[in-house]
């Protein structure tokens, strides 16, 4: 059977590009595609593959100008010739699932309907300059657009049921659930003492709501570690105080160290999963979370009403005020490390291989029984 397997674009060290890697890792027969490639920005593992990109590549060298190319990126994905594919796997939350020319089974794992039409107001965060403006005008025929791109899939996958409710709503089809995985043992630490600071690791976008976190450490005065990169960093620095510090991109052992020496990890957008609180828990350390989204499937809060050993303190706003509380309600709590790692131990790798293996063939059996 001859598989392509599609990613929107491999220009970052995120949490949907290592899906992809541990997805190539798996589906070693499948031909892998991406609009854009930069080995340079995204995980170093990808080089050691073959990866085909599109003609855009070649224009397309970061995730700035790829953002701002997104409605030129899905007409080049609509126009891409996948017609000598068995089954199609495409891993998106942008453009990859806007393929049009396969005449095979298209399976989706989808991290989210596409964020920036959906969910405008969050993705821009209140934004009203010229490219937002624009955006808006033709916000309708987005939808539409990306109403029937999600209608060439035969079956979604959707990574939480966050997600699941989201492609019900937007895109009116049903979906299946699975957990991205996490590489436990790349954070698996032994015998490394804590530090006093509290992390942060995120791309630093708007839509990651860091502002109020600065906020609340800014007046809580505890020293804030931020690991991450991204086109919002030089406001950010100007709004936090000493006590906090940028220390951009790190390498995965650098961040495998940082999660396990810090006190905790604050999590600070609504998203449909996120990986970090996972990499942090897999690490011994607690998260303090907005208590809304995916992570409220992930995380297991002070009250759990099964007693179960408690892996994060949920805040319910993203206000400054709101994760100051949670802070220092978290300083009154003592977290089992070890039930920490024995938690993130369901998010593994082999597990989400398997289960995404069984699901290909179940497709492929059923294609071929039509």
């Amino acid at each position: 059977m001859k598989i392509a397997l599609i990613q929107d674009q491999l220009l970052t060290s995120a949490g949907s590009e290592r899906v992809f890697l541990y997805m190539a890792q798996e589906f070693k027969e499948a031909d892998l595609f991406t609009l854009c490639y930069n080995p340079d920005t995204t995980w170093p593992e990808f080089k050691a593959l073959q990866i085909k990109t599109h003609w855009l590549n070649a224009v397309i060298r970061n995730h700035r100008v790829f953002k701002m190319m997104f409605p030129i990126a899905t007409v080049a994905m609509e126009r891409w010739d996948f017609s000598d594919y068995d089954l199609i796997i495409t891993s998106s939350a942008t453009t990859a699932k806007y393929i049009k020319r396969f005449n095979a089974p298209h399976l989706c794992y989808c991290y989210f309907p596409t964020r920036a039409i959906w969910n405008f107001a969050g993705y821009f965060n209140g934004g009203v300059g010229f490219k937002e403006k624009i955006f808006s005008y033709f916000l309708n025929y987005f939808k539409k657009r990306d109403v029937a791109a999600a209608s060439r899939v035969n079956q979604f996958i959707a990574i939480s049921e966050s997600t699941q409710l989201a492609i019900l709503k937007n895109y009116g089809a049903d979906s299946k659930v699975l957990f991205p995985p996490v590489d436990l043992e790349r954070f698996t630490q032994q015998g490394v003492e804590k530090a006093p600071n509290f992390l942060i690791v995120s791309r630093l976008e708007r839509w990651k709501l860091l502002d109020y976190a600065i906020e609340a450490f800014n007046e809580l005065g505890l020293p804030l570690t931020i690991i991450g990169n991204g086109p919002d960093k030089e406001r950010l620095q100007v709004l936090a105080k000493s006590n906090i510090t940028f220390v951009g991109g790190v390498d995965d052992e650098a961040l495998a160290l940082a999660y396990a020496q810090a006190q905790a990890v604050i999590f600070t957008p609504e998203l449909e999963y996120g990986l970090v609180p996972i990499e942090a828990i897999a690490a011994g350390t607690p998260v303090i979370a907005l208590g809304r989204g995916g992570v409220l499937e992930t995380m297991i809060g002070i009250n759990d009403p099964q007693d179960r050993q408690p892996t994060a303190v949920f805040f319910p706003d993203p206000t400054k005020e709101a994760l100051v509380n949670a802070v220092l309600q978290f300083k009154e709590i003592t977290f089992n490390s070890q039930a920490l790692i024995s938690h993130a131990k369901s998010f593994g790798i082999p597990e989400f291989r398997q289960k995404i293996r069984k699901i290909v063939n179940e497709l492929a059996k059923k294609k071929a029984g039509d």
